[in-house]
């Protein structure tokens, strides 16, 4: 991967994360939802983004193994 789209993927993550997080704040505030439900909601939320860097980080390795020659098919 080039360096400009790996910063141009960083600077898109980070901005989805801060807009989810500015959006999110006003429910993990709310004092009329319990404790237990914003613990949660957290944890869901961390396991998700875990899950996610996961999975990129499968297809990226399994994207770098596979040989050119099934990637490019020839008609």
């Amino acid at each position: 991967m080039r360096t400009l789209e790996f910063v141009a993927l960083v600077l898109i993550g980070t901005g989805i994360l801060g807009i989810i997080g500015w959006t999110a704040r006003s429910f993990f505030n709310d004092p009329l939802v319990p404790l237990s439900i914003r613990v949660l909601a957290g944890i869901a939320s961390v396991g998700f983004v875990l899950l996610l860097g996961y999975v990129s980080g499968d297809r990226i390795q399994k994207a770098r193994r596979e040989p050119k020659a099934i990637k490019e098919v020839k008609y």
